[in-house]
């Protein structure tokens, strides 16, 4: 039912078991990332190539995609399957406005979510945050041009209305894009969590395709900025934290080393 959506998928984490899946279809699976490079995930071994990566730990098997990818590769994934569980599963709309800071300076979000508003004083590059960090369901809403060192077009700057949707809100997810519902998820969670302008912006990308921009793939300079962001904003950020928090330094450090061991 791809045709029928037109948000897009663009992070993706399922698990199910093993012998749920037909050999046909695992084997069809495996045949993605063959070529790949050999990667340990969350405990899970197996291979990754193209921003996919598809293991097992021995009972369960983990599907993990981001992008362009996670977008084609959910329509590979059946709901049916027995025991799938989908553990994260972002749905975003990117489209064109003039003044992307702008947009999410001027958005009031409901006062019963947690918000967060970051802004940068010296350069281009605003993020709103609705809803806690570890909430079932959370919006983000950035200035994608900012956020892989563009400059905007004739066409304005990239504005990305994006869900984060964990756990149960991720499997509800999963079935709405299979049935073809899934720009009717999207848009009754916008709504709840932005207010009419944002929702506006969104249903008129949804409905024309002139407004919306395609998924990007990461450029050196997206990625050039990301390591300058890791070097200058997490790693003093984590050095506070040791010795403020020592306990929860401990914690996140071994969750850290969990996602490649």
């Amino acid at each position: 039912m791809k045709g029928a959506n037109i948000v897009q998928v663009d992070y993706l984490v399922v698990t199910v078991p093993v012998n749920s899946i037909e050999e046909d279809e695992r084997n069809n699976l495996a045949s993605l990332v063959i070529e790949g490079d050999f990667r340990r995930l969350y405990g899970y071994a197996g291979f990754v190539k193209d921003k996919l990566f598809i293991g097992d730990n021995g009972s369960r098997l983990l599907i993990q995609a981001t992008g362009a990818k996670a977008d084609d590769i959910v329509y590979l994934i059946k709901p049916s399957w027995g025991g799938i569980s989908a553990a994260r599963i972002d749905l975003q709309v990117t489209t064109y406005v003039a003044d992307a800071d702008s947009v999410i300076r001027s958005t009031t979000p409901p006062t019963m979510y947690k918000s967060v508003r970051i802004i940068n004083l010296n350069e281009r590059g605003s993020t709103l945050y609705v809803g806690a960090p570890k909430s079932r369901i959370r919006l983000r809403m950035y200035n994608k041009t900012a956020e892989q060192g563009g400059q905007p077009t004739e066409l304005g700057e990239h504005l990305r209305v994006e869900l984060q949707l964990r756990n149960d809100a991720a499997d509800r997810a999963l079935m709405n894009i299979h049935a073809g519902s899934g720009d009717m998820y999207y848009m009754y969670h916008v709504k709840r969590m932005t207010d009419a302008y944002i929702a506006s912006i969104v249903e008129r990308a949804l409905k024309n395709s002139n407004l919306r921009a395609m998924i990007e793939t990461d450029t050196e300079k997206s990625i050039d900025s990301r390591k300058q962001w890791i070097e200058q904003s997490v790693i003093p950020a984590l050095a506070k934290m040791s010795v403020l928090d020592s306990d929860y330094y401990k914690k996140l450090v071994e969750r850290l080393q969990a996602l490649i061991t």
